[in-house]
């Protein structure tokens, strides 16, 4: 197994410059001849719907080609990734735009699917599978997942209650980052419903940003707590697990899932230090914390 190649993902800091993107977008739809682009939704990346083409805007770290070339790779070996529409990129300085084919298909997300899909990428070989100039991330330099950053700048807004009961969990979970190098694969790095569409042929993973080498609980994790904060079935997970067809960590995968969902309470507080509508959400989710229930929360 390779070790990462570049701390950082992919892409790993959102589009701040709207009318940039907007700009960058609308030349991209009039070079490759395509309808004017309708914003489809902003978090990382600009997401632009064009006819049946997708438009995806961002910072990114490296080539706008090399993740067109990955995402060709991972579906010659039948991994359910998106589906190339234009094989160069544009760019503006670091902001790159590329074209994706729009999935559309009907019915629900067969679950089974998907977790047969992260079976074949995690039994790849990253030398294969991934350019060479395309970054491989180290998961655990993810600034979301600096957990003592993270509650340093955010404790003022953190009540006492919530606060010790995130400093146990943290306490219990010591030792979370450590693994050796013969438990890594190749992982998607975020899969959850919302980096999952329904295509013609079957569900196909999106967002491929965050990939990364890591222990195979990395890409499970989510799945396995989604149905407790983010209003999943947990019937999706037994799914994904059967689709998967190989034992893991137990451990390791419920520590991963509960940090996960603790990285994304202090970003939601992080970003309320600056966004009344985020503060609200933040204290939403440290609820959850405190009282070990809660409101569901919104979608991340």
């Amino acid at each position: 197994m390779v070790a990462a190649r570049s701390g950082r993902p992919y892409v790993d800091r959102p589009v701040l410059d709207a009318d940039r993107a907007d700009r960058l977008a609308r030349s991209a739809a009039m070079r490759w001849n395509l309808a004017e682009p309708t914003l489809l939704r902003a978090s990382m990346n600009r997401v632009y719907v064009s006819d049946q083409v997708i438009l995806r805007v961002g910072h990114v770290n490296g080539r706008g080609e090399s993740q067109l070339e990955l995402t060709s790779r991972l579906s010659e070996r039948e991994v359910a990734a998106p589906a190339v529409a234009r094989d160069e990129s544009l760019a503006d300085g670091d902001l790159i735009v590329t074209a994706w084919w729009r999935a559309v298909g009907v019915g629900s997300i067969d679950w089974t699917s998907v977790g047969r899909s992260v079976a074949l990428l995690h039994r790849g070989e990253p030398q294969e599978l991934v350019p060479g100039d395309h970054p491989i991330a180290d998961p655990r330099t993810f600034p979301w997942w600096d957990f003592e950053s993270l509650l340093a700048e955010c404790a003022p807004r953190i009540d006492a209650n919530a606060l010790s009961a995130i400093r146990l969990l943290l306490d219990d979970y010591a030792g979370w980052d450590e693994w050796g190098d013969d438990e890594l694969v190749l992982c998607h790095g975020d899969v959850h419903p919302g980096n999952v569409v329904i295509g013609p042929d079957g569900p196909v993973l999106v967002d491929w940003d965050l990939l990364c080498i890591a222990p195979p609980e990395w890409d499970l994790a989510p799945m396995s707590v989604w149905s407790r904060n983010w209003g999943g079935d947990p019937a999706w997970f037994e799914a994904f697990k059967q689709g998967y067809g190989k034992d893991v960590n137990a451990d390791r995968m419920r520590m991963l899932g509960d940090l996960r969902d603790l990285a994304a309470t202090l970003m939601a507080v992080k970003a309320g230090l600056s966004d009344a509508e985020r503060a609200a959400e933040g204290q939403l989710r440290l609820a959850f914390w405190r009282d070990g229930s809660g409101t569901r929360w919104t979608s991340a």
